[in-house]
């Protein structure tokens, strides 16, 4: 076999070196712009998450002082004996600013639930309905907010009068 000449060599050199470029070049340049258009598309797909969850936290925060007012106006902080005699106070105080009067008040049973204390009062009021209607009125709005569990109506035993003789069970939440 005859050997190669310089020119032939050079060539031959040349040729590989093309080829290892070539192969250079598919092998592992364009896999790591592969990889790196990757990476970039999911920087891409992480920033616009991150945009997104930033306004969220910022929406959040508008509703986080709200929120913490409302806990806070049904938090139970003092015991349940203590909690009941409030709320029969507020039922008194209330009647007793419209000019009711009550004639059976009684504390119920606290009912208690893993997250939160339902107190119950049950009391016997006559009066007109309209004046009954706008005691319970009062008694949902803030800062009272109670609930009404239940009612009875019933004509008073005095036939001239427009007096009604009603039953109610109110109640309220706290978060313990």
């Amino acid at each position: 076999m005859r050997s190669f000449t310089t020119r032939e060599q050079n060539i031959f050199i040349f040729c590989l070196i093309l080829i290892f470029v070539y192969l250079g070049y598919q092998g592992i340049y364009k896999n790591l712009q592969n990889k790196s258009q990757v990476l970039d598309d999911e920087i891409s797909s992480m920033e616009r998450k991150i945009r997104k969850d930033r306004k969220t936290l910022a929406e959040a925060k508008a509703f986080e002082v709200p929120y913490e007012q409302l806990v806070n106006q049904f938090e139970q902080k003092v015991p349940n004996e203590q909690v009941m005699s409030n709320l029969i106070s507020l039922i008194e105080e209330a009647a007793g600013d419209l000019d009711l009067r009550i004639s059976d008040l009684k504390p119920q049973r606290v009912k208690r639930s893993d997250t939160y204390n339902r107190f119950s009062v049950s009391l016997t009021i006559d009066s007109n309905f309209a004046a009954i209607m706008e005691f319970l009125y009062v008694l949902q709005q803030d800062p009272h907010n109670f609930d009404v569990d239940e009612f009875r109506f019933d004509k008073g035993s005095r036939q001239d009068t427009d007096a009604i003789k009603s039953r109610l069970v109110l109640s309220k939440i706290f978060i313990p």
